[in-house]
């Protein structure tokens, strides 16, 4: 606290910056409890890379952008090219070679899918964590 927010007992409105009031209106609107999503619902992953594991599985590598996947968690990977939807399941999940059953917003991780080939998958392509009793049952 400043010598000027002791003599007048804060900050007044037309005293705080440019900088600190878009940051102010951002927080307001942004993190509002009404725009969050629960991370057990809605989980984001943006493909980097991706490489064959068998004849009918892939490991695909990336980063998680939102949200919490777990091992058996139910996938749908929108490709960034067409659009076309896959539905997968998570099999397995490394950090830095290493198995765990989570991983969480900001972390890189590796996503084994079971069903899906190398082929289907592309770089920049979004998976998505799938509700229950969400549509589409298809490979």
């Amino acid at each position: 606290m400043g010598i000027l927010d002791k003599l007048f007992g804060g900050k007044d409105e037309e005293f705080i910056s440019d900088d600190e009031k878009e940051l102010r209106e951002y927080e307001e609107n942004e993190y509002s409890g009404d725009t969050r999503v629960e991370s057990s619902t809605y989980a984001e992953f943006i493909a980097e890379d991706d490489f064959a594991a068998g004849t009918d599985s892939v490991v695909v590598v990336g980063t998680v952008t939102a949200g919490t996947f777990r091992t058996g968690d139910k996938v749908v990977i929108e490709s960034s090219l067409t659009g076309k939807l896959i539905f997968a399941e998570i099999s397995g999940i490394e950090k830095f070679r290493k198995a765990c059953t989570s991983v969480s917003e900001g972390e890189h991780a590796g996503f084994r899918l079971d069903g899906v080939t190398s082929k289907q998958i592309k770089r920049n392509d979004m998976i998505k964590k799938r509700i229950e009793g969400s549509e589409g049952e298809d490979k």
